[in-house]
């Protein structure tokens, strides 16, 4: 009995360091977080008296790229990129960050600057070395003040990925699943840097979708509601070869749009 416990013991040893050999670091040169943004805007025009709705897609990228030292710290920093109108030009510094014991920790600048001369403080963004049943503080320093607290339920294995399963305590979004190395479908937090709808600036945001790539390797992709998408196969069209086209979400689009990412005949496309 005492040596079957004693194989068990090794066994999990044995996994244990073999996850740690196999771990995927998060924080690498070139690595992109690809958001897809639905733009709903309203504004009242005076001379018709009415109010006039339009609805665009547009693209952001958050993309690692290059070294600094802050506070005699080494970081790498991300840049945005992309039609993102609501922050007024792109390309720009969007913020930097590090890796240490699989914690994920960065510094955002602040939205009304975007200066290296104005950092927030440092956030914890991903503990990938928490265990199951521990909790985790999520927590943006952005215009919406988002947070919230979720306990890790599992860890497991699929296609070659490690993906960590949340409970959480927002009533919206109950689950939340994390890839190693890509993340959550908050990504670099960009969605909880844009600021709530208002009167002043009527266009409401609308997440899509986020992809992490790496080169030409899609390490994931969630679709609006948070959930880990396995591959584009899963979307379903009503039509396969109509030439129809459709969002991510499988729904149908009017017609091929000048940016983004698409299903046409089945096929994944982006522009």
């Amino acid at each position: 009995m005492k040596r079957l416990y004693l194989l068990f013991v090794l066994i999990a040893f044995c996994f244990q360091i073999n996850a740690q050999e196999n771990y995927r670091p998060f924080v690498e040169e070139g690595k992109e977080w690809k958001y897809y943004i639905k733009a709903s805007s309203n504004h009242w025009d005076d001379r018709d008296r009415q109010t006039h709705y339009s609805t665009k897609y547009i693209n952001s990228i958050l993309t690692i790229k290059g070294d600094t030292i802050v506070d005699d710290i080494e970081y790498k920093k991300v840049y945005h990129d992309g039609d993102h109108s609501n922050f007024g030009y792109s390309p720009f510094f969007y913020g930097i960050i590090r890796e240490e014991n699989k914690k994920v920790y960065m510094r955002f600048l602040f939205p009304d600057t975007y200066s290296p001369d104005f950092f927030s403080k440092e956030i914890l963004m991903y503990d990938f070395g928490i265990n199951v049943g521990d909790n985790f503080f999520e927590c943006y320093d952005g215009y919406n003040e988002y947070q919230t607290t979720m306990e890790l339920l599992s860890i497991e294995e699929n296609d070659g990925k490690r993906i960590y399963n949340f409970s959480t305590t927002d009533e919206e979004i109950p689950t939340m699943q994390w890839v190693e190395g890509a993340g959550g479908f908050h990504g670099l937090g960009l969605e909880q840097r844009i600021p709530e709808l208002t009167c002043i600036d009527c266009t409401r945001y609308t997440f899509l979708s986020l992809s992490c790539y790496l080169g030409e390797e899609c390490l994931c992709t969630f679709d609006e509601n948070g959930y880990l998408v396995s591959g584009i196969e899963g979307v379903k069209t009503d039509v396969d070869k109509d030439k129809s086209v459709y969002d991510l979400q499988g729904r149908r689009l009017s017609a091929e749009p000048e940016r983004g990412v698409y299903i046409k005949d089945g096929k994944k496309i982006a522009r």
